[in-house]
């Protein structure tokens, strides 16, 4: 130990660019990893027709989540120089509703959006929140072929990443297919900086106050000025941070709240010593 604080003592200046490097590279290198999870399939043979899906968004507001279904256009079973070369129909059970889409002999089809509830998760443990759910998919081919599909879930919206299964219903003759939704870790990293970075400047504002009160520092207009100033600051921060969340979130209860009355009690003790001195 000793000789780690000799270390740093000598050469501090060293330790914490190389800190910030290595926390530099590695919310760099998360931050390429997101956006591209893979489906975990289960009891899908390789006859399964190939079903790329994309999350294009997620409606934490409305709990919906909008997906993007497409055959593999690159298959030679499915299309021939990128057209299909059957009628390809795919059908949605989200437990509310019912949806369907043909894409269509000979076209060359752009994917299919659906809309799907969000069933599980709620945003106020932001940016901790998980949230997720299931549907039944069913493709419809020519006779003879699998009524299964091989689901690949490639992208999902910014800002969060997904996990997803897919497996087969007893009858063999739909997949089910559940995902998980998570924050992303960069959007864990910024909220939780932002929420940081505030508690230090309030703790600044707090211990000027208490120098104030206590150690009869001189009051100077400046003080005023920027203690003010910290109280708009405040909730300017909080909603700025990524995905907007809720009012009443758990970052509120657990923080900003506080920060808000802490800086005004330092506010209004610099002010109370300010009026005696005048």
């Amino acid at each position: 130990m000793s000789d780690q604080r000799t270390l740093f003592s000598r050469h501090p200046l060293l330790i914490l660019s190389a800190l910030f490097v290595i926390a530099y590279a590695s919310v760099f290198l998360m931050f390429s990893r997101e956006g591209h999870p893979k489906t975990q399939l289960v009891g899908i043979d390789e006859t399964a027709l190939h079903i790329d899906v994309n999350l294009l968004n997620i409606d934490l507001v409305r709990d919906i989540a909008t997906f993007t279904f497409l055959p593999d256009l690159t298959s030679p079973d499915v299309a021939t120089r990128g057209r299909l070369n059957a009628d390809i129909s795919i059908e949605l059970d989200t437990g509310s509703a019912v949806l369907a889409h043909t894409f269509k002999k000979g076209d060359s089809p752009a994917p299919w959006s659906a809309n799907v509830p969000i069933q599980i998760g709620d945003a106020l443990e932001y940016p901790f929140d998980k949230h997720g759910g299931e549907f039944l998919l069913k493709v419809k081919r020519e006779a003879g072929t699998s009524p299964l599909a091989k689901v690949d879930l490639d992208k999902v919206s910014h800002g969060f990443s997904a996990s997803a299964k897919a497996t087969p219903t007893e009858d063999k003759q739909q997949v089910v297919l559940s995902y998980e939704l998570t924050r992303s870790v960069t959007v864990i990293f910024l909220a939780l900086m932002a929420m940081t970075s505030l508690s230090l400047v309030v703790w600044s504002a707090v211990s000027v106050a208490k120098h104030v009160a206590l150690h009869g520092r001189k009051v100077e207009f400046g003080m005023l000025v920027w203690i003010a100033a910290l109280l708009f600051v405040i909730p300017a921060v909080r909603n700025g941070l990524p995905g907007s969340p809720p009012l009443g979130a758990f970052v509120d209860i657990a923080l900003f709240f506080w920060l808000h009355l802490l800086g005004v009690g330092a506010l209004l003790t610099v002010v109370s010593k300010w009026k005696k001195q005048v």
